[in-house]
């Protein structure tokens, strides 16, 4: 499969897995598009995903030339846990979804496939030349990121703070192994958006009414913890 038809079939799947909430709360609204950026983000964490549940070394790659050309910058927010419970289960997660994790993985799972190793020099090689150019600096508007992980049957928050009458766009992609469910809560505790799907990838989308610190809070539905990745804009 030619590799602008894989990613434009995988793009198309992004959207109908990852759950979209409405402005301000209201209910689920597949109308409203994510942003360019975590459009993007989206279809990576799912062709990472797909790539590791089925050893597709194309996959892989896709995910990791896609996140080669988001810049971002640290969310440089700590979490706070709540309920923490020990793991009862094992574990068996994805690795964090950098470029040099997937490419690492993809050319494992290629072995002697040289059109896949051709592929992964080549994201690899712009990799590099993104890192050592000034093309790559992070600026005020890239995304935010970070790792984190909630344990088993556990609750993690942030404190971040959203701009009035500007989209809010919260993004959570976790390691597969249980269900997380995001929720935004306003300074009054009032429950802003939230997505409760029965996945470890997330999605919420709100306007706020006005500036001010939102709590956004991640809930791990399973018996094991689940180490996952975190965007805003």
């Amino acid at each position: 499969m030619r590799k602008g038809l894989f990613l434009t079939i995988m793009f198309l799947l992004c959207v109908s897995l990852f759950a979209q909430v409405g402005e301000n709360g209201a209910k689920p609204e597949s109308a409203a598009p994510a942003s360019p950026d975590v459009e993007a983000l989206q279809t990576a964490a799912l062709l990472a995903k797909y790539g590791y549940d089925t050893g597709s070394a194309s996959a892989l790659i896709g995910a990791a030339e896609i996140l080669v050309y988001i810049d971002t910058q640290p969310l440089a927010t700590a979490g706070t846990q709540s309920g923490q419970t020990a793991d009862s289960g094992a574990k068996s997660g994805n690795p964090e979804y950098t470029p040099a994790n997937l490419l690492a993985d993809a050319r494992r799972m290629a072995g002697r496939d040289a059109t896949m190793l051709a592929w992964a020099s080549e994201v690899e090689a712009e990799m590099n030349a993104r890192a050592a150019s000034a093309a790559g600096t992070r600026g005020s508007g890239s995304p935010k990121y970070q790792v984190d992980r909630v344990s088993a049957y556990s609750t993690i928050r942030y404190q971040l703070r959203f701009y009035a009458n500007q989209w809010a766009e919260i993004m959570v992609s976790g390691d597969g192994d249980t269900d997380l469910d995001l929720y935004i809560y306003d300074t009054n505790g009032n429950l802003i958006a939230y997505d409760e799907g029965y996945t470890d990838d997330c999605y919420v989308r709100f306007i706020p009414r006005w500036t001010d610190y939102f709590t956004i809070v991640i809930k791990n539905l399973g018996r094991v913890y689940n180490q996952f990745q975190i965007w805003t804009n």
